[in-house]
């Protein structure tokens, strides 16, 4: 059961994927714009939050003193942390292109189809 205790970053991801696809088929069927919207903008924001806690900082544990950096094992061990953060840093950065390209999308293709349904021929001969 140690798999429970420290669950992997992609686990993560692929959940959060999983639940916002389901809920928003689910949304998609009440055919509603503005609840759409909303879900998917909720839904961003959660994902942005998710995403800013997997981020650390970058200079954590900097030494205090110019004699720390003196000795050339403290140095590699403050220079390795660094580079894993900025490493991290660089990761998370991606995943949030990634997941602003898709909400964008999400978002852009719903407003087309909304308005495509608007302007449709069969929606002007009713009014």
């Amino acid at each position: 059961m140690s798999f429970l205790a420290e669950p992997d970053e992609f686990y993560v991801k692929i959940g959060f994927l999983i639940v916002f696809v389901i809920g928003y088929l689910i949304i998609q069927k009440t055919n509603n714009l503005k609840l759409t919207l909303q879900y998917v903008l909720y839904s961003y924001g959660i994902a942005i939050l998710l995403l800013s806690l997997t981020i650390s900082h970058v200079f954590s544990g900097f030494p205090q003193d110019v004699s720390d950096l003196e000795d050339k094992k403290k140095l590699l061990y403050h220079l390795q942390r660094n580079t894993d953060a900025l490493v991290e840093i660089t990761e998370a950065f991606r995943d949030l292109v990634l997941i602003t390209f898709l909400f964008l999308v999400a978002i852009i293709s719903k407003i087309i189809k909304y308005f495509k349904l608007e302007n449709s021929p069969q929606q002007s001969l009713h009014k």
